[in-house]
């Protein structure tokens, strides 16, 4: 009768995640595609959209959006979630595959934070080698089991992340207590959720807000009215911008030769990350040339 009850609650949970789905708000067609890529150092992909905007001597903003519970959050999602917005306001759009994000039945164990780290850290190191990326404004956010690493490796990383935006978010006040330094107080931090989401979501999401308060953070907080489980980046990215530093801190510096306008990554000029995903990265002074075809996918065949 236990095992039957346990059973009939999982099915309860996944017809919530399911069909309430994870829905996303259309964010438009773009000019250019998106890219997949494999990141050298874990040997993990990635998506990535450069806005078509991007110019090799202006430092770009970035956005690093985490996946949830898989299949029903991809970061492939997540990409064509964002891309709209990365084109419309130049930020640079990072969607990694990542670990322990399972909303469902998982709780954001430790050690698979720590392997979230390590990518999205080593990603950053990475691509800071082929774009002149904004140091000053790197921003994070997560939906559902995203949340785990949104609140996990962003309140480890003020030093890196601007500010951190949990999305109808998972939360594991176990897992994270005790993980991040006493600056990570001071994170801008905006915690979003739907009032009909499902009720562990909820729960959880009024949990961290406890949580944060209690622990002397002052998260800025909304509760969507008529939204269900869905992806809405809308907020999100007011958020990013509002809290955007208006001086901007490039990873890269140049000669007097003009740059290239889309550097691209490839095989022929290896990348050579830093030693430690945390060092920050050496600057280069040349524009990366285009990637092989193996290196990336397209919204539509290429020309």
């Amino acid at each position: 009768m236990r095992k039957t009850t346990w059973m009939k609650n999982i099915g309860l949970l996944l017809l919530a995640f399911a069909p309430a789905g994870c829905p996303s708000e259309p964010t438009g067609e773009t000019p250019v595609g998106k890219w997949l890529l494999r990141e050298p150092v874990t040997g993990q992909n990635y998506y990535i959209y450069v806005p078509n905007r991007y110019r090799h001597e202006t430092p770009a903003p970035v956005i690093i959006s985490c996946h949830g519970t898989v299949p029903f959050d991809v970061s492939n999602s997540h990409i064509e979630t964002w891309k709209g917005f990365g084109e419309r306001y130049g930020f640079i759009i990072v969607c990694p595959d990542l670990v322990g994000t399972d909303g469902i039945l998982g709780d954001g164990p430790v050690s698979a934070m720590l392997e979230c780290e390590r990518r999205i850290l080593s990603i950053l190191s990475t691509l800071s080698h082929k774009y002149n990326l904004d140091r000053a404004n790197v921003f994070l956010t997560g939906f559902s089991g995203g949340g785990f690493p949104t609140y996990f490796v962003g309140l480890r990383h003020t030093d890196i992340f601007r500010a951190v935006a949990p999305r109808n978010s998972n939360f594991n006040e176990r897992n994270l207590d005790g993980w991040y330094p006493p600056e990570a107080r001071s994170m801008p931090m905006f915690i979003v959720w739907g009032d009909s989401d499902p009720a562990t979501i909820k729960a959880q999401a009024e949990n961290a807000v406890n949580y944060l308060r209690r622990k002397g953070f002052r998260p800025t907080t909304k509760i969507l009215p008529s939204t269900g489980h869905e992806r809405k980046p809308r907020y999100s990215m007011d958020f990013f911008l509002a809290h955007r530093n208006p001086t901007p801190q490039g990873t890269m510096t140049f000669s007097s030769s003009p740059a290239s306008a889309r550097p691209r990554p490839s095989p022929a000029t290896p990348v050579r990350p830093s030693a430690s995903p945390r060092t920050p990265a050496p600057p280069r002074r040349t524009a990366p040339p285009r990637p092989s075809p193996r290196e990336r996918t397209y919204d539509a065949p290429p020309p």
